[in-house]
């Protein structure tokens, strides 16, 4: 495949109006039109599954925090979710995920919704009811108070339901990935090709070291390059350590049930938490 020259610009509505935010919305736009099918659709099934188990997502209703291309959304209504509500604070992703749903899950429209809103707007999230998994994966450390936007997906969890979070794990880089980020979105458009090309190569050699295995070979359905432009461009950024996450969720009243490491240090530690209080 062509690699993507550039995934940020002016339209989608970057959070909060900050200048210096990522355009989710239309690096969704372009991994959609350009590599998203049945197959990748599948293989976040599978990966969704794998999880949290099929057997929670059947007959759940199921929100998806920061649901970009909607493709996991899709996913949860494969398993049979009785009702899957995904919402983005950038209207480009909304409507980029009704698209998807359209194209790749028909059958599934009647049980899936996607609607624009924010997971920092307590008067948004307060509205929309409880759901047995609420599912935020790599989404919520990307809106610039990450800790108020978990304590408020944490709220759409019903008693005894399943919060799934992926957030970035800290790393003594980590401060220098911020300025790196920041940079990325001051650099003209037109520049944007020359670190996607260099980090992109980077991040595939040292991948490979770290893991011994193709970067090109991704998980969860996504795409190598389309991950790439998200991790140069994805401001704002947050981070935090397993730990601290397990014991600050404990205080929200969630029992960790699983910790998943990331593949590289950088990279998300997945959690699986259960809503005991």
């Amino acid at each position: 495949m062509t690699k993507p020259v550039d995934a940020a610009g002016p339209e989608g509505a970057p959070a909060g109006g900050n200048a210096l935010a990522f355009d989710f919305g239309e690096n969704w736009d372009h991994f959609s039109r350009d590599v998203l099918d049945a197959t990748r659709l599948q293989a976040a099934t599978d990966s969704l599954a794998a999880l949290v188990g099929a057997e929670r997502v059947a007959g759940a209703a199921v929100c998806d925090v920061g649901s970009g291309s909607g493709l996991f959304s899709l996913a949860a209504a494969k398993l049979g979710a009785a009702r899957v509500l995904g919402f983005d604070v950038n209207p480009r992703a909304v409507a980029v995920a009704r698209r998807n749903l359209a194209a790749l899950a028909p059958e599934t429209e009647a049980r899936v919704s996607f609607t624009e809103g924010s997971a920092l707007d307590a008067g948004f999230t307060g509205g929309l009811g409880r759901f047995d998994l609420v599912y935020a994966w790599g989404s919520l450390h990307h809106t610039g108070a990450m800790w108020t936007a978990i304590a408020n997906a944490a709220a759409l969890v019903a008693p005894g339901g399943t919060l799934v979070l992926a957030l970035y794990n800290r790393h003594w880089t980590s401060p220098l990935w911020t300025g790196i980020k920041v940079a990325y979105n001051l650099c003209p458009r037109v520049l944007r090709p020359v670190p996607n090309v260099l980090f992109g190569g980077l991040i595939y050699a040292a991948t490979r070291i770290v893991t011994g295995k193709s970067p090109l070979d991704k998980e969860r359905g996504m795409d190598f390059w389309y991950d790439v432009i998200d991790w140069l461009g994805g401001y704002p950024y947050e981070y935090a350590g397993a730990a601290e996450v397990t014991e600050r969720m404990a205080a929200m009243g969630f029992a960790t049930e699983r910790v998943l490491p990331p593949r590289v240090p950088t990279g998300c530690n997945e959690f699986v938490l259960r809503r005991t209080g």
